[in-house]
């Protein structure tokens, strides 16, 4: 998910088909420069060289989203778009084609990916990128995978896996004994006051296409 302002002006995109190593390209309707859809970078036009921020987001289920977050609000489709829209239409092609995702982790000025695969029977990866502290939880039964920078105040806390439900990747605190939501980054016990971790900039990506974008950066479980 990207923040469309850019140079103070708000952009509005479409595309028109176009691929660039397996990736879309868009535009702006403003002035039509060229986009790459997996970098958020400008290829070509009035903004050439210029990168999209991106914003923090959770790819998960919609009944995996409504336990996490009861109170979320969502914009509604016409009716007659429900159905359409109900079943992701690229899915028989992914089957089809063996496509792998993983979980894209931006820290600072660094990235790397963590192939879902890599991660079954992995919930809790806790390791470093660059000089930021990374906590990567795995939630296997709704594939949801989630980054957070695991310090409050600026000091690194270090967690332990206490259990997987059906809904929840449940953490525990090593160091004061609080228990988390792993997929919130939120405490659910303890009596002192209840800090969030900072979640990380991520979005999930085609494993086999992270190289042809990100050639220099390292991929989890990988020399």
């Amino acid at each position: 998910m990207y923040v469309r302002r850019v140079q103070d002006k708000t952009l509005d995109f479409g595309h028109r088909g176009w691929l660039l190593d397996e990736s879309f390209i868009f535009y702006d309707k403003q002035y039509d420069s060229l986009w790459v859809q997996a970098t958020g970078r400008c290829i070509d036009g009035k903004f050439k060289g210029e990168q999209l921020p991106t914003l923090p987001v959770t790819h998960t289920t919609w009944g995996e989203w409504r336990v996490l977050h009861p109170h979320t609000l969502v914009l509604a489709k016409p009716s007659y778009l429900i159905e359409k829209y109900r079943h992701d239409g690229y899915e028989r092609s992914y089957l089809l084609r063996g496509t792998k995702f993983g979980l894209a982790v931006f820290a600072a000025d660094r990235q790397k990916l963590y192939p879902l695969e890599e991660l079954q029977g992995s919930p809790l990866v806790q390791e470093t990128l660059g000089d930021q502290s990374v906590l990567v939880v795995f939630h296997e039964p709704s594939r949801t995978a989630v980054a957070f920078d695991p310090s409050i105040g600026g000091h690194r806390m270090d967690f332990e896996l206490v259990e997987v439900t059906d809904t929840d990747v449940v953490i525990r605190d090593a160091d004061r004994g609080a228990v988390w939501s792993g997929l919130t980054g939120r405490p659910i016990s303890g009596d002192e006051p209840k800090p969030q971790l900072r979640q990380y900039r991520t979005t999930q990506f085609v494993v086999s296409n992270w190289p042809k974008h990100f050639p220099d950066s390292p991929v989890f479980g990988m020399p």
